[in-house]
């Protein structure tokens, strides 16, 4: 199945495109920062912001989900580059609106907060007033929107094209990144290390060029750092995040402090495996025979967990593939990895999967369903509040995955559960700890770059010591694991934004808990997380749900699960 893209556009040709980018450009310009000062006018202002950003929005989706399976295809490259050059000149274009809100007079903005008219708003307005310390005049903020199509865009956008040119030859068969990714899995011992080989062997011959690709991105987020007035490299995450620096500090810290966890597990997948220490080549191994799940079984398996959990989510997700939401198999030019693009309010959700007919890829399908829920019911606000702050962004899709092992662990028996078991293990380490592990390699080589740029070499000795200080003694590895890094897109398209998956995974365990506690009843209360957006701050979201973020018991809650099931496994 590939995904239908004509509710958004016809294709590539289709005039609409650039009457919608005309249009977004004609509703930016002129709006009249003064009007600020007035609550009334306010209000026909932000609905003129609100609708230039939707026309822009649109174009931009379609684009970046056009080019998303055809990075190789010259037009889409074309309409990618088009469309995010008009989107920055209306992204300008409201600027001087933005700086003017940042910096409002404290009597004016108050008076913003308390007009009624605004009050949907308000969540929005505080979250644009967080930022006045750190926003530069019009003319520096319109620069650095330029600069951008020159810096972190072009450079993520090159790092996507490049990588997606990657082939791979394992016994005879020319396969993709994704594919051979999924060869780690192989029941084949010799398979799986072929396919490592492959893998960390491309890595480490292309590092020297994807290394400059990382030199580029941290420079530019150096730069933004001193520009912006930040004191810790943190401080715009913990901001766009809604969370405190200390926050986020506090999750790496008792994470770091329970990664014996990762060693223990690792000890006894090796006494599995009949070996001292788990080779690197076998850590994704299965412990026994996995399944088989072609594509029409992992969906059948995904529609039942959901409608167990909720008829509704079963009826939202069924729209994805009645409606061809979804586009399915890996083929050449096509990105790797899997997502959900949320699109707008007025529009509805994509997911692009790489799917290769294994337990692996169900999960994966259960994961991306779980955004496009999160996203189709969040249509319900506006768009200025439409979305997912980043705390609860890998929420309803970790979720999700662990509806579909409740029902499988019914569905099996005895040495079956034992596997699914530590699937759900191996799951926690790879969405929580390696998490962590990546973000103390993004500091620590953010860190070094403040010096000077980063040879090939740095990087793997970087990321060699992290890697050896999650799993300790456990696991034997090679000289190629040392280029994995180079194999990590969110290094190259965001910043920081991989302990966002270690702080959902534990707030999917608290909400997890109230469910298993609270039953049927917990149901409605999980689905008004889902559908609030961004109209409130993560954590006054969740405390709706019973869930305090970041405190002590939340912290402790999550691990005591984990040592349970490591337990249950021993």
């Amino acid at each position: 199945m590939e995904w239908d893209l004509s509710d958004l556009y016809k294709g590539p040709e289709d005039p609409a495109i650039q009457q919608d980018l005309e249009a977004a450009l004609a509703l930016a310009e002129g709006l009249n920062p003064e009007d600020l000062l007035s609550p009334q006018k306010a209000q026909d202002l932000f609905r003129r912001y609100e609708a230039a950003l939707e026309k822009a929005y649109k174009p931009l989706n379609f684009a970046s989900l056009y080019f998303a399976t055809r990075t190789q295809d010259p037009t889409a490259k074309a309409l990618l580059d088009r469309v995010r050059n008009r989107f920055t000149e209306v992204r300008n274009r409201l600027v001087p609106l933005e700086v003017a809100l940042r910096r409002l007079p404290e009597e004016a903005f108050q008076a913003l907060l308390a007009h009624p008219g605004l009050a949907d708003l308000r969540h929005f307005l505080l979250r644009q007033r967080a930022y006045a310390p750190h926003t530069l005049s019009e003319r520096e903020e319109e620069l650095l929107n330029l600069k951008g199509l020159v810096g972190r865009s072009a450079w993520s956008q090159f790092y996507t094209e490049y990588t997606g040119r990657f082939r791979f030859l394992v016994k005879g068969k020319e396969l993709t990144e994704m594919e051979v990714r999924a060869l780690r899995r192989d029941p084949d011992p010799e398979v799986r290390r072929e396919a490592h080989r492959e893998l960390y062997g491309r890595l480490t011959a292309e590092a020297p060029t994807l290394s400059a690709v990382f030199n580029a991105v941290y420079l530019d987020y150096l730069q933004d750092l001193k520009l912006r007035g930040y004191r810790h490299p943190l401080e715009p995450v913990a901001l766009r995040d809604e969370v405190e620096v200390r926050d986020i500090e506090a999750l790496l810290a008792a994470t770091e402090a329970h990664y014996p966890l990762v060693e223990r597990y690792y000890r006894f997948k090796a006494k599995r495996l009949g070996q001292e220490k788990t080779p690197s080549q076998d850590l994704l191994a299965p412990l026994g025979e996995k399944p088989k799940v072609p594509f029409s079984e992992a969906k059948a398996l995904v529609l039942e967990a959901f409608r167990r959990f909720s008829p509704e989510m079963e009826a939202i997700a069924r729209e994805f593939f009645e409606k061809r939401w979804i586009d399915v198999y890996p083929r050449p030019g096509k990105r790797g990895g899997a997502f959900c693009s949320g699109g707008l309010p007025s529009t509805h959700p994509y997911v692009l999967l790489n799917h290769t007919d294994d337990l692996d890829s169900a999960h994966t399908l259960a994961h991306e369903l779980g955004h496009g829920v999160h996203f189709y019911l969040a249509r319900k606000q506006r768009l200025l509040n439409f979305g997912a702050s980043t705390p609860l962004a890998e929420t309803a899709s970790v979720f999700a995955e662990l509806l579909l092992d409740d029902l499988l662990m019914e569905r099996l028996s005895g040495e079956e559960k034992t596997l699914l078991l530590a699937e759900r293990v191996e799951d926690a380490i790879n969405t929580l700890f390696r998490q962590v592990m990546y973000t103390f390699f993004e500091q620590k080589s953010l860190l070094a770059r403040q010096e000077a740029a980063l040879s090939p070499e740095a990087f793997h000795g970087i990321w060699d010591e992290e890697q050896k200080r999650l799993y300790g003694e456990a696991v034997a590895w090679t000289e190629l694991d040392r280029a994995a890094w180079a194999g990590i897109p969110h290094f190259v398209h965001y910043r920081f934004y991989t302990y966002s998956y270690a702080l959902g995974y534990l707030v999917v365990l608290a909400l997890y808990g109230r469910y298993q506690e609270e039953g049927e009843a917990f149901v409605p209360k999980y689905l008004e997380v889902l559908k609030a957006g961004e109209s409130a701050s993560p954590k006054e979201i969740l405390k709706q749900a019973g869930v305090e973020l970041a405190s002590e018991g939340f912290f402790r809650y999550g691990f005591g699960v984990l040592e349970a099931w490591l337990k249950a496994l021993s």
